[in-house]
């Protein structure tokens, strides 16, 4: 770590290298033939901070190499930045605010597999934004940020869809108690993709109300209405609302929300999400299960195009100084698309981490994927098995 500081600005840059060795016994994922691979990783990064009065930059930055020894794939590399920076151009009035993030993605919104696979049904994708904006002071309680922000989206593989993005906004919050807040908004957006474009404008209005220590309660409701420039036209309602819970041996979480999910391969989607968790820490490690159930609709036709069921539990546990070991299993039901789609994944996994004084560990880990037709019926289920021994240094 090599940091620099003034009284004007800190400075902050930390390399780091990781080094991977990973054994697959299906490496593109084929339903009926496996295929073993060894695949070598290296990946050398760094992470960045900088802070001065009128400027904030962190970024977080890895290349990473990847090299196939049986052959099953040419060597490549990929890139995995996320980095976002803060302009104070007026003190306490005018900003502008920028990011950008480039990682490999899932092409299939619903059924995420870059947990399970390095490359298949995946690609690169970029995304890049800029925001000017206001934020007035209205009083003691109250605020006002509006302005504008571009998004630009871009993928790799050819079938991604594009995507630029013009979006004007003002959002106000007025904190009418200590623990008790209102919150409204206002928003419109032009966007343009590769197979269409459209236009949309949202409204909404909500509260905060925290109501004990670690508990909360929000809520937020309001309507969309988007166009597409083929004449068509949606309204649908869309909220956000959760429950957080502080218990004596655990926290309770239980959201809800719709939301305009990124998807690679269409225009616009809409997904519906409700999710729960149980959470709780112990002096050397945690728990945590969790339930959730996602609709994905097109918006265009209002067809619902997927359904999603999850059911996970995860925990860690510090078995000595410095060894942790963590566990974690997860299933899954889609509904199918295909007569070939597999409705169910099981997924469970296990490692090991160690880290040694210097900012050196080394870690070892091994999962077990299984798609299956039916949950008890493994004559013509799908199964991968990934194990995984990575060494990585921080200076």
């Amino acid at each position: 770590m090599f940091p620099v500081i003034s009284e004007a600005a800190e400075f902050e840059i930390k390399p780091r290298i990781a080094v991977s060795g990973e054994y697959t016994d299906r490496v593109d994922e084929a339903a009926t033939i496996k295929q073993e691979e060894y695949i070598t990783r290296v990946l050398p990064g760094f992470s960045l901070k900088y802070h001065a009065p009128r400027l904030d930059l962190n970024s977080s930055y890895n290349f990473d190499y990847r090299h196939y020894a049986k052959g099953t794939r040419g060597d490549e590399y990929t890139h995995n930045l996320n980095a976002s920076t803060n302009i104070v151009v007026i003190e306490n009035l005018f900003f502008i605010e920028g990011g950008d993030t480039y990682k490999r993605v899932s092409l299939d919104v619903a059924r995420d597999n870059t947990n399970e696979s390095l490359f298949v049904n995946q690609s690169d994708q970029n995304i890049g934004t800029v925001s000017p904006n206001f934020v007035f002071r209205v009083g003691n309680n109250s605020s006002i940020k509006t302005g504008y922000r571009y998004t630009n989206t871009w993928y790799k593989e050819p079938s991604g869809v594009d995507k630029r993005e013009h979006y004007a906004f003002v959002d106000a919050s007025h904190e009418v108690l200590e623990k008790f807040s209102l919150t409204w908004g206002y928003s419109f957006s032009d966007t343009d993709t590769s197979i269409q474009q459209y236009k949309r404008h949202n409204a909404y209005g909500g509260f905060r109300y925290e109501y004990a220590e670690k508990s909360f309660l929000f809520g937020q409701a309001g309507n969309s209405w988007q166009s597409f420039n083929n004449h068509s036209s949606v309204s649908n309602l869309y909220w956000n609302a959760g429950l957080t819970h502080g218990l004596s041996f655990a926290t309770v979480t239980l959201e809800t929300k719709v939301q305009y999910t990124e998807d690679p391969l269409r225009s616009s989607i809409k997904e519906t999400i409700y999710t729960g968790r149980l959470a709780r820490n112990f002096a050397r490690g945690s728990v945590e299960i969790s339930s959730g159930y996602s609709e994905f609709e097109i918006l265009e036709t209002g067809v619902t195009d997927r359904k999603r069921i999850t059911v996970a539990a995860s925990g860690k546990y510090e078995l000595v100084d410095s060894l942790v070991l963590a566990v974690g299993v997860l299933g899954e039901h889609f509904t199918r698309t295909t007569a070939t789609d597999y409705p169910y994944r099981l997924t469970g996994n296990t490692g090991l981490t160690y880290s040694f004084n210097n900012d050196l560990s080394l870690s070892l880990n091994y999962s077990h994927i299984t798609y299956r037709y039916n949950i008890p019926d493994t004559s013509s289920s799908k199964d991968i098995n990934r194990v995984i021994l990575e060494v990585a240094k921080s200076f």
